[in-house]
């Protein structure tokens, strides 16, 4: 089945947009074409990068899905964008900070629509250090967006570039302990691309990994440490992506 795969966690500054890049580039690199969805219009992050780049099989969309008030509205347009203009490709949704307090209450509405389309659902959580973040999670995991996807088909993580797991108040969260339990249950850390001058330019770059290392705008070490660090993050999202890279996987 296609894959709608969101690279979800309420809280801005975590590295939600860095995610879902990684999601396309594995994606893309494997021959999957992709739509990305950013779910900010007025701050298309990721989508910047691949404007022009359509003809590698990338398709850009941008729904504003962080609406208080108008939820029903949001779910909607996601709807007829999916039906419409995505039907025929993975989807990768990289979600605004606060889209949480719009998708969750309407969940099962989104979790239907996936079905009746063809889709499965995989989520990646990006965690803020917090005690809000972790409470946002376990709200999602109980009742919300997280709660109507498949334990095998998401991933928490915890972004190396704020820290170890255990500066994390999800670390020592209850709510974890009891997810976590009896259950398959993902968790994973997710590696900082260092230093920040090769960091930079990873971001600032346009287009495909595989057009940028190509391009000759970047110097030796920067394409071994963007590479290396590519290699380490498809690794940490392993678990949801295992579907795609197996595969792509040559057969006996």
């Amino acid at each position: 089945m296609k894959k709608i795969i969101i690279s979800h966690g309420d809280k801005g500054g975590v590295g939600k947009s860095i995610v879902a890049t990684v999601l396309v580039e594995v994606l893309v690199t494997g021959g999957h074409p992709v739509a990305l969805i950013e779910g900010d219009a007025s701050q298309p992050d990721v989508g910047m990068r691949y404007i022009g780049h359509e003809d590698r099989g990338i398709s850009l969309g941008a729904l504003p899905l962080s609406r208080a008030g108008a939820a029903d509205a949001a779910v909607a347009d996601l709807s007829y964008y999916l039906e419409k203009s995505a039907a025929d490709r993975d989807v990768i949704i990289n979600l605004p900070a606060g889209a949480g307090e719009t998708l969750d209450g309407l969940a099962e509405s989104l979790a239907a629509v996936a079905d009746a389309l063809g889709f499965d659902l995989y989520a990646t959580y990006s965690l803020g250090k917090g005690e809000a973040p972790a409470k946002g999670l376990a709200k999602s995991l109980e009742s919300g967006l997280m709660s109507v996807i498949a334990p095998h088909h998401r991933i928490v993580l915890f972004p190396a570039f704020q820290g170890t797991p255990e500066t994390f108040a999800w670390a020592h969260s209850p709510a974890r302990a009891q997810m976590a339990h009896g259950s398959e249950w993902h968790e994973a850390i997710f590696p900082a691309l260092a230093p920040t001058t090769v960091f930079n330019k990873f971001l600032n770059a346009r287009g495909t990994w595989a057009k940028v290392r190509e391009s000759g705008t970047l110097m030796v070490y920067d394409k071994i440490a963007i590479g290396r660090w590519l290699s380490d993050a498809t690794k940490a999202l392993e678990p949801i992506l295992a579907p795609v890279l197996a595969a792509d996987a040559p057969q006996a």
